[in-house]
């Protein structure tokens, strides 16, 4: 199944708000829905971040992301992705490692991202906190969780974090699935020359895909399939459809994406053979 391409669906991140785009879905009702349309629209995995359905910020509480995911589970098949760094801006009343584990601890979905270092975000004006000891602790519940661990990576030192983690007896086992984030403010510039450096500098045995943020998500997600990579698309990364034109759905973003993919000739991973393409631990 070379030619298939796995489409990842983040329907609101952390930073995105409704002044961004009126489109946002913030309820529980509302990122069930969207899942669902971004599942019909082609989408394989759904990445979540939870969100407080008055306020708009991000939490950790697991009752919230239990509504996401019986919601989500009642109605379609499609693999699902806590994250762990919602929230994890320090300094600015960020949640703690504890309450960002807390989630994939009790609901134990079939993945969970693991941010694989710490680097200053721009437009949050803190720290984005993922240091070594917290990246370690996470690998290793996953681990016993059996829930595979998605790498998120924001900079090329952040594979070295990585490298550390896999010369560790008892910890990770390939293959590996990794996220190269590109274009966020602190993190790696997004520009075709890195994202072929830091595929290069991957280790082996990954299954790995590209996160563009902003106007980069079509452009790096095109390369990064041309390169052998998986996409990811969604509001958490980006609002527009084309220049100035908002989408109005997280479900339009994966159509473009998936006329992209059968553009460049390949096919799109269903759910069913994404998970015999992910190194899924149950």
């Amino acid at each position: 199944m070379e030619d298939k391409v796995i489409i990842t669906v983040a329907p609101t991140g952390s930073f995105t708000t409704r002044k961004n785009t009126p489109y946002l879905p913030i309820t529980a009702a509302e990122i069930i829905q969207e899942t669902i349309r971004s599942y019909n629209a082609g989408a394989s995995v759904v990445h979540l971040h939870g969100r407080d359905p008055e306020t708009g910020s991000p939490t950790g509480n697991p009752e919230i992301f239990r509504q996401y995911i019986e919601g989500i589970k009642a109605q379609i098949d499609i693999l699902v992705q806590i994250t762990t760094g919602g929230g994890a801006v320090a300094g600015g009343g960020g949640l703690t490692p504890e309450q960002r584990l807390k989630p994939v601890e009790e609901l134990v979905p079939d993945s969970a991202s693991l941010n694989s270092g710490s680097f200053n975000v721009g437009l949050a004006k803190g720290v984005f906190y993922s240091p070594s000891n917290v990246i370690e602790h996470y690998a290793r519940r996953y681990k016993e969780l059996k829930v595979m661990p998605e790498f998120e990576v924001y900079d090329v030192g952040m594979l070295n974090n990585i490298d550390v983690l896999i010369t560790k007896p008892g910890i990770l086992t390939p293959p590996y699935r990794i996220s190269l984030v590109m274009g966020m403010m602190g993190g790696i510039p997004a520009i075709p020359k890195n994202l072929l450096f830091m595929r290069e500098a991957l280790p082996p045995n990954t299954r790995w895909q590209t996160i563009g943020i902003g106007r980069h998500e079509f452009t790096l997600g095109t390369m990064g399939i041309l390169l052998g990579g998986d996409v990811r698309v969604g509001f958490e990364d980006n609002i527009y459809l084309s220049r100035g034109v908002l989408a109005k759905s997280n479900a339009e973003l994966v159509e473009k994406m998936v006329r992209i993919v059968h553009e460049l000739g390949y096919e799109v991973a269903t759910v069913e053979e994404a998970r015999k393409l992910l190194p899924l631990l149950r």
